[in-house]
């Protein structure tokens, strides 16, 4: 798994170095596809799931709408992040770095918080479900040029398993 991932949220980037997540080559969705899923959240606070409970990080993101996208921010770093509708209250998150992969997280977006699902390679494989539109590449796995990406990333919303991290509205 790549570093550059950790200056999108702390907590995800826990789980990201303990096992690479769902990655593209090149990015699946374009800024038409996008929305911009934060403004009605106002000032969010980023956690990290500690054990049984949620920590709140002393390392927090800033969010900057530019588009249909937003630049996050974290010390000196910055990535793309776009957030496409799935079903309901969920989204994936795309992540770009510029020469990177893209990098996608399904996201619960609810009334006062938004909760990120990291999409674990090895969680995938170990299912066996998706094989047909995921390529796995030692510890990385990759959406398949070509693959019904929609199709995949709703399926997975389904069954997300467990949220690392989560931006919460506070005053």
């Amino acid at each position: 798994m790549t570093n550059w991932f950790r200056t999108f949220i702390v907590g995800v980037m826990a789980l990201a170095l303990s096992g690479c997540i769902l990655q593209s080559k090149s990015p699946l969705f374009t800024d038409a596809q996008a929305e911009l899923a934060l403004a009605n959240y106002g000032n969010l606070a980023t956690y990290e799931k500690s054990g049984n409970d949620w920590k709140k990080s002393t390392d927090q993101i800033s969010f900057t709408p530019q588009g249909k996208h937003y630049i996050a921010k974290a010390d000196k770093s910055e990535l793309e992040i776009s957030f496409v509708p799935v079903a309901g209250n969920w989204w994936v998150l795309q992540a770009v770095e510029a020469a990177k992969p893209a990098i996608y997280v399904l996201v619960d977006a609810e009334a006062k918080e938004l909760l990120f699902y990291p999409i674990a390679c090895k969680d995938l494989k170990e299912f066996g479900k998706f094989a047909g539109a995921i390529e796995f590449v030692d510890s990385d796995c990759f959406v398949k040029p070509g693959a019904d990406y929609k199709a995949l990333f709703k399926s997975l919303a389904a069954t997300p398993g467990e949220a690392s991290t989560k931006l919460v509205v506070e005053p």
